[in-house]
């Protein structure tokens, strides 16, 4: 999943330099690397990470459990990264209910595919909901109700349903906004489209549910052609 943000929780920090280089390697962003509890948490406010990539042992008065304890209340998802193997650890690190468990040393593919199932497990409990402005209120949108995201100058306008709706932000920033597990892919430079509503494709355009056409960027094809399902 492209423009994940991660902080990577390492008080080592050649591992966590390798850490960062292996996350980006893959097209993750690192938003962040913290070495205490108390930098870790004020990056949950700060750095807006997805995904916390965490170490047992940091050094402080708390360590990894008890910060993943406070993540776990705060709603954030986390990984545990740790060379701990014994049972009271696997026991302390399970009661936080972590989304995985990364043995050291990894490799990059293991970092990798830890990340990408748990986020499937993220988008399985996470509610897929957007809160526009619509005149002077926010209005609950369900993503699953929105078909496409066009950029159109310094606004974005969304087809939510028969109705279209003009935001004051670009593309990149609506993007960044959306919840972790999303259901949209970057299909055109100038287009985010909902996958759940695309009825079929070529290289040149695809066709939504409900006929609206969407042009396709040349070098987003492949792209495209990795998150669907083809046999």
């Amino acid at each position: 999943m492209q423009n994940l943000r991660i902080v990577i929780v390492e008080d080592e920090m050649i591992i966590a330099m390798d850490m960062q280089e292996m996350l980006q390697d893959v097209g993750y962003t690192v938003c962040g690397i913290a070495s205490t509890y108390e930098e870790a948490l004020s990056m949950t406010k700060t750095a807006q990470p997805d995904l916390f990539l965490l170490d047992i042992g940091i050094s402080g008065t708390k360590n990894g459990i008890s910060l993943a304890h406070t993540l776990h209340q705060l709603g954030l998802p986390f990984i545990f990264t740790t060379s701990r193997t014994e049972s009271s650890y696997i026991e302390s690190a399970k009661s936080t209910k972590p989304y995985g468990y990364l043995l050291k040393p990894f490799s990059k593919l293991d970092l990798y595919a830890n990340i990408e199932m748990a986020l499937g497990h993220v988008q399985n409990k996470k509610v897929q909901s957007l809160y526009l402005p619509m005149g002077r209120n926010k209005h609950h949108v369900s993503l699953n109700d929105l078909l496409f995201i066009k950029a159109n100058g310094n606004y974005v306008e969304l087809q939510i349903g028969e109705r279209r709706v003009a935001l004051r932000k670009n593309l990149k920033e609506f993007e960044a906004k959306l919840p972790i597990g999303h259901p949209f892919i970057r299909v055109h430079k100038s287009y985010l489209v909902n996958r759940n509503h695309i009825s079929s494709f070529n290289q040149l355009e695809l066709s939504l549910l409900g006929g609206t056409k969407v042009p396709i960027g040349r070098t987003y094809f492949t792209e495209i052609k990795s998150n669907m399902m083809i046999v």
